[in-house]
């Protein structure tokens, strides 16, 4: 609670609902925001039983990781004590594991019955009340004669349309649910009765033109209903036997099948559906990845499910890129508003968005209108020079940053460094470079530097790795920083694979033959950050880069020495790998290494960059899919596990 307070989450928590059952019945809305900043993780999920109240309910609560049950208790335990001033007590019915999906898709799934009195009050430790209107002594509160009949009018007209079993004393069995239904009734004596029409007012024809975004289907998962606007755009769907799962893809919740149960366990979280492209009318292909967000409904009375939504669009060329209307979006729908409200805030702060970038051409424009074909002429010229000096200073942020930080410092954020506990480095040096220094003329050493760096640049792009700095002849590579990846130690690999291959193209002016290069590679921890102002460059700290020089000076020329945490990450990748057995390792002792040698997945080309696969199908070698480069589109799964700690220093590690 401390935490949140301090990084302004108090006025969400204070507006998040008005007692505790609503606060928790919307904690899943909330996490959909926090998703776009943690996309790797599987949010956890809340829902309180229908019957429960303010200060009696039954909470499901479902999550990835097990074992957090006594940190959602106290947290609740918190908000309840400072937010509402009660005081909770909470007991565990169950814990169970639950598959939700196929593949990774098992949940914790903790039931807790949980009792709400004020501080003063005492904790009923004596089982339920057997009337709604037991107090402690001395203290009875009086029902007022109008709640009183309130009640008995709404029992009566359930057992008039509904029948004697509807009544909530009579359809529930045990003593424990019959008390949970008397909680239930008592509301009533709590001043408010809802009023129902007999018949809706609303025929259907009205309103799937008044809701053009909905889904209603029952427990088979087949469409009973759909609105008008997603019938334009799929109109197979109308089709009597046509199934939810035909036409949409669940996206959120994530790690969880589209199926009519998961629906039902995890109901308070917002849900988004992804239209399958296959589906989609020949108008309407341009959408792309179109997809509607909403919350689903459960009509108890059909076993069907009412799912209300509306396109998912961020920003105005959002909607343009879809070629989207504010038209195709309802009038009551929010999604106007934001769009609307964002604009104005957008052009009223000066960010330099592309809304506000639209929005300055545009008057740009209009100025130059009023201008002379002279003057017109002359700002032109200086627009040129303008966006001409903008790309510049763009490009001299990227070659001293990665793509991500010079972005951040573009904007006028400050990155204040990071650890990270795994990633993978490489230096690499030309041998006999003092000799070469010494006896080749000073633009023959440059060529050659000019020639290898250059070869090597392009390689560090193939593979999407980082080029951190060059020294002399020392080329410093990194991956798994500043963008956390699980592949960094493949990219490493084939980055030097093709570094090795590459130098075999310049030739020594000294010798006439090959150019000859050592490379070392390592894996471990590593801090990174950003310093300076004038000229920020980036930088990385720690063993990690001390153990990566020392195996390209411990190496051999013409070889890639690699250390044993790198052979373990690299182990049945095919990648081919000598053991050169123990050498000592000035500083850290003798300890076991081995040559990199190939790559069984990958030739030479593909390695450089020469083949006809994209950069992105040859990044993805040898994570998981490398026989079949059509599959290059999906997600890498690369299969790689944390190290297991040790007390002592990460190099404990190397000894067999």
């Amino acid at each position: 609670m401390e935490f949140l307070n301090k990084n302004s989450y108090d006025e969400l928590i204070r507006n998040l609902g008005s007692n505790t059952l609503d606060f928790v019945q919307n904690l899943d809305y909330v996490q959909t925001y926090l998703k776009e900043e943690y996309q790797e993780e599987v949010m956890p999920s809340f829902r309180c039983e229908g019957d429960s109240v303010s200060d009696r309910m039954t909470l499901h609560y479902y999550s990835v990781r097990p074992g957090y049950i006594c940190f959602i208790t106290g947290f609740l335990t918190a908000v309840a004590k400072s937010q509402f001033g009660m005081q909770l007590t909470t007991s565990i019915i169950s814990i169970t594991a639950e598959s939700v999906a196929q593949e990774s898709g098992y949940r914790e799934h903790v039931i807790i019955n949980i009792l709400a009195k004020k501080p003063e009050e005492k904790p009923d430790t004596e089982g339920p009340p057997t009337f709604v209107a037991q107090t402690p002594k001395n203290a009875e509160r009086q029902i007022l004669k109008t709640d009183v009949d309130a009640v008995r009018a709404r029992l009566e007209e359930i057992l008039r349309t509904q029948g004697e079993d509807a009544l909530p004393l009579n359809k529930y069995r045990s003593a424990k649910a019959k008390w949970k239904a008397i909680a239930k009734i008592s509301l009533f004596s709590r001043g408010f009765v809802a009023s129902y029409p007999h018949q809706s007012a609303i025929n259907p024809k009205m309103f799937i033109d008044v809701f053009p975004y909905h889904l209603v289907f029952d427990s088979d998962m087949k469409l009973y209903q759909t609105g008008v606007r997603l019938q334009k755009m799929m109109p197979s769907i109308r089709s009597r036997m046509a199934k939810v799962t035909d036409f949409f893809t669940l996206k959120y919740p994530r790690c969880t099948d589209f199926t009519f149960e998961n629906i039902k366990n995890f109901i308070m979280c917002p849900f988004i559906l992804e239209v399958q492209k296959d589906r989609l009318a020949k108008d309407f292909l341009h959408y792309g990845p179109f997809q509607v967000k909403g919350q689903m409904f459960f009509l108890m009375d059909r076993n069907f499910f009412f799912f209300i939504c509306s396109p998912v669009v961020r920003s105005w060329p959002d909607l343009e890129k879809r070629d989207m209307k504010m038209a195709d979006i309802p009038i009551w729908d929010a999604t106007r508003d934001f769009l609307l409200t964002d604009l104005t805030y957008r052009i009223a702060a000066g960010q330099t968005t592309v809304v506000q970038q639209d929005t300055t051409l545009l008057l740009e424009q209009q100025r130059l209108m009023a201008l002379s074909i002279e003057d017109k002429e002359h700002v032109t010229r200086l627009q040129k020079d303008l966006n001409s000096e903008k790309n510049r200073n763009d490009n001299l942020y990227h070659a001293f940053l990665p793509r991500q930080l010079a972005n951040m410092i573009r904007e006028g954020r400050v990155y204040q460094g990071e650890y990270f506990p795994e990633m993978t480095a490489l230096f690499c040096d030309v041998v006999q470079f003092i000799n070469l220094v010494s006896n080749c003329k000073p633009s023959d050493v440059v060529g050659v530097l000019n020639s290898l760096y250059t070869r090597f640049d392009k390689v560090t792009k193939v593979h999407d790795t980082y080029r951190v700095e060059s020294i002399g002849d020392a080329y410093f590579v990194v991956a798994g920083v500043p963008e956390k990846i699980d592949n960094h130690a493949e990219r490493i690999a084939n980055t030097a694979l093709g570094m090795m291959h590459l130098s075999h193209e310049v030739a020594n002016p000294m010798t006439g033959g090959k150019i000859m290069i050592r490379i070392g590679i390592h894996t471990g921890s590593m801090v990174c950050g950003v310093v300076g102002t004038r000229l920020p460059r980036f930088i990385v700290l720690g063993e990690t880069a001390v153990v990566a020089s020392k195996m390209e000076s411990h190496g051999e020329p013409g070889k890639i020495h690699i250390s044993p945490s790198t052979y373990r990450l690299l182990k049945g990748k095919g990648f081919t790998m000598e053991d050169r057995g123990r050498i000592e390792l000035r500083g850290f002792g003798p300890i076991g290494t081995f040559f990199l040698t190939g790559n069984e997945h990958a030739a030479d080309d593909d390695l450089v960059g020469r083949s006809k696969l994209t950069n992105q199908d040859i990044a993805f070698i040898n994570e998981g899919h490398a026989h079949d480069h059509k599959k290059a589109n999906q997600t890498p799964s690369s299969g790689v596990g944390s190290r297991p700690p040790t007390g002592d220093s990460e190099f404990a590690t190397f000894a067999y």
